[in-house]
């Protein structure tokens, strides 16, 4: 792990430039608000590794409007980590919000990068964070949350980040 990375207790928000995410039993929550860009996605990496020393992880990314598909370096670098982590990681669901163009932009580079690494069938892409969200409890676990703390935690992040409080479904 690079020196200087926060660790993920539990339950916590970190945040790093545009990107929050949270870690509550085995699910890793993700949210980018800014571009997928190489320190932002270093980051990450780095704390979810840290992460993964404890547990195998189910993975809820949500891609804001706001942010951008990863500039080349960067889709090099989710390579290379994705492909460590590999089996390690039980599902990985990402959500893009936005609009068509965007949406169809992050599912493209989702899809491909799944089907390089061998992992389509436990990496999805959902149209709505509801959808994405029953996705990920298919691969649950006894130390899996449950849907409304998983919905609890996500409005944590989104908030942390200055984000709207959004309106997810409470299940």
């Amino acid at each position: 792990m690079t020196e200087g990375v926060q660790q993920a207790p539990e339950g916590k928000v970190l945040l790093h430039d545009g990107v929050g995410m949270l870690r509550r039993g085995d699910v890793c929550l993700i949210v980018y608000q800014k571009p997928a860009r190489l320190e932002r996605t270093r980051w990450l990496f780095d704390v979810v590794d840290g992460m993964m020393e404890k547990t195998d992880l189910l993975g809820l990314m949500i891609v804001l409007p706001s942010s951008e598909p990863p500039d080349a370096p960067t889709h090099q670098e989710n390579y290379v980590r994705l492909r460590r982590l590999g089996p390690r990681v039980r599902r990985l669901v990402t959500v893009p919000v936005g609009n068509a163009f965007k949406m169809s932009v992050v599912r493209a580079v989702m899809r491909g990068l799944n089907v390089i690494l061998g992992h389509s069938g436990t990496r999805f892409i959902s149209d709505n964070v509801d959808a994405g969200l029953a996705r990920l409890l298919e691969a649950k676990s006894a130390k899996t949350p449950t849907a409304s703390h998983i919905v609890a935690d996500l409005r944590a992040v989104y908030i942390a980040l200055g984000e709207p409080d959004p309106h997810f479904e409470t299940h």
